[in-house]
């Protein structure tokens, strides 16, 4: 992606955040339904993204990444307590696999917004906004499938770990800023690995008179 003006930056920036706050949400609905009652305690079963965001990691972070590195990196929590789960090694895997899981589905939904007669034909704005809400959906899907520790990709994988293998990879996820900096180090090299086959995809899904205005303004 090139460059963004300050224009698609705020595009950006406001659909980065409430795709954040969609993944979030959906935990929250996976750990309820797995038996957890901490969501619901803590008032996140609900579409407000203000509610589902921190105010830190979730927007001023996007913010100055976009600012600075070109692109929007953040996160957020869901107050989750595996002990509260009927199975805790299954119902972890489906708690992590929610949030990629509505981000795929978010993508899914403007995909087919894309290809309605009319609705999204270049120059229109929703061209644009629909174009980023595809990009950065199946992008925060993939970054979150990550087999890092913090990550979702680390919960669905961890049923498939050793007991020391998790005992050890648990304690490094619990080290405050460890984890977050493991992710910023391997994160991107990693997602550079999945980045030829998601583009791939994403040429595919995407109409090309749209990936032409979007990226080449032609």
């Amino acid at each position: 992606m090139a460059k963004f003006d300050w224009y698609e930056t705020v595009v950006v920036v406001g659909l980065v955040v409430y795709s954040i706050s969609l993944h979030e949400l959906a935990h929250a609905w996976a750990a309820t339904w797995c038996g957890d009652p901490t969501p619901g305690r803590h008032g996140r079963l609900t579409w407000n993204p203000l509610v589902q965001l921190d105010p830190i990691y979730s927007m001023l972070l996007p913010i100055m990444s976009c600012w600075l590195a070109g692109w929007p990196f953040g996160f957020a929590f869901t107050p989750v307590d595996p002990s509260r789960f009927r199975k805790p090694l299954r119902d972890g895997a489906l708690v992590g696999v929610a949030g990629p899981l509505a981000n795929l589905l978010v993508a899914a939904v403007f995909v087919a917004l894309f290809w309605i007669p009319g609705l999204a034909e270049p120059p229109k704005l929703n061209c644009r906004i629909f174009f980023y809400a595809v990009y950065w959906n199946l992008l925060l899907a993939a970054f979150n499938l990550l087999p890092l520790p913090g990550l979702d990709g680390y919960d669905i994988l961890r049923p498939a770990l050793t007991l020391q293998t998790r005992s050890t990879l648990d304690r490094v996820r619990r080290m405050g800023l460890v984890p977050i900096l493991i992710i910023l180090v391997l994160g991107p090299p990693l997602l550079r690995q999945v980045a030829v086959p998601l583009e791939a995809l994403f040429v595919r899904i995407v109409p090309e008179d749209a990936l032409r205005f979007v990226l080449y303004g032609s």
